[in-house]
């Protein structure tokens, strides 16, 4: 029995594994233009190379290009690089924004590459109402309980035609010691290359229309981009529920002050930035889960980059030109007793 037993147990690993020939010819590099604008904000953009799969990149950004800006067909300048300690390949064109109704255009070229070029329309406002939020008990594996907040946004939707949104929570959390302060976002790495970690699930169903892929449906929203359309409310108030985790609380202590912030952002975004972040929500679970019990093999991801890139290649190049609109809510929680489990001011002393 136990010969029976080990000779299927060796059957059913052996159906989960097979080879793969890849052949991968090296490619010559592009252009890549990444622009997400809003009227906010200065017309921005990134310009950086791609690179081949088995290269090693420790900066792709392209710092010597030229970037020429289009409003309604109308040229509004030349960007200007921007010196930055944590990206390279920024341009800007100060004084430069955009409106509703918009339809912006972005050229840019670089010496040994092809130039490259995207163009979107800049979406209406979004007009939020209310933002309410309800704290509960999230409980996890072996019974660990989570202290959660679930949050909901009501908004106006416009009438009469398709509209696209994108809900964004992120926390913030500022380290005071005197004069001295380092913020660390749950979004991107402090200049300590440290994350504030935060757990988001996106619960409406409104996030789930968006499913293009069978394995996301069993996510549950937790690697949703909070990417959704008004097809179930087009033209009535809406509200959009959503929880995160965990709640910490403000900290005041002898030497360091923590300050903790919960940014909730709904942004009107345009219809290329709707599509490429719902591909993008597709092929960012095909290293972890599987369908119908098999796994996602190297070549199926692969083709779903080649359907990124096929979807969002410009004219000579890669990228994505967006445009949105932002509505944001911020809420500074109070102060509390529990001291924060890390500290950055600690790696300097």
């Amino acid at each position: 029995m136990k010969k029976i037993l080990f000779a299927l147990c060796l059957l059913l690993f052996a159906s989960c594994t097979r080879d793969v020939v890849l052949v991968l010819p090296p490619v010559s590099p592009r252009l890549v233009l990444n622009a997400s604008v809003s009227p906010d904000t200065d017309v921005t953009a990134f310009l950086s190379k791609s690179w081949f799969v088995l290269d090693t990149v420790t900066d792709d950004g392209v710092e010597d290009g030229s970037i020429q800006v289009f409003i309604n067909d109308r040229l509004q300048g030349r960007m200007q690089p921007v010196s930055d300690s944590r990206f390279t390949g920024r341009y800007v064109l100060p004084g430069c924004r955009v409106r509703a109704g918009d339809r912006l255009r972005l050229e840019a070229e670089a010496g040994g590459f092809d130039p490259v070029g995207g163009e979107t329309v800049i979406p209406d406002p979004v007009e939020v109402l209310s933002v309410d939020t309800v704290r509960f008990t999230r409980f996890g594996y072996g019974g660990y309980e989570y202290p959660s907040i679930r949050l909901y946004v009501r908004f106006r939707d416009k009438l009469d035609k398709r509209n696209y949104y994108r809900l964004i929570i992120e926390k913030q959390t500022e380290f005071q010691k005197g004069d001295s302060v380092i913020t660390c976002s749950s979004m991107y790495r402090s200049e300590l290359n440290y994350t504030d970690w935060l757990g988001v699930v996106y619960e409406d169903p409104v996030f789930r229309s968006t499913v293009t892929n069978p394995v996301i449906e069993q996510l549950d929203g937790t690697t949703c981009r909070g990417t959704f359309t008004d097809d179930m409310f087009d033209g009535k108030d809406y509200t959009v529920r959503s929880s995160f985790w965990p709640v910490d609380s403000s900290f005041k202590g002898d030497s360091v002050t923590t300050t903790v912030h919960y940014d909730i952002r709904l942004m009107a975004i345009s219809e290329e930035y709707y599509r490429y972040l719902v591909v993008i929500r597709n092929f960012s679970i095909s290293n972890v889960l599987s369908v119908e019990g098999k796994m996602l093999h190297l070549e199926e991801r692969l083709r779903m980059g080649d359907e990124i890139m096929k979807t969002y290649i410009y004219e000579g190049g890669f990228g994505i030109v967006a445009g949105c609109q932002l509505a944001h809510r911020r809420f500074t929680m109070p102060f509390g007793d529990k001291e924060p489990s890390w500290n950055p001011f600690a790696v300097y002393d």
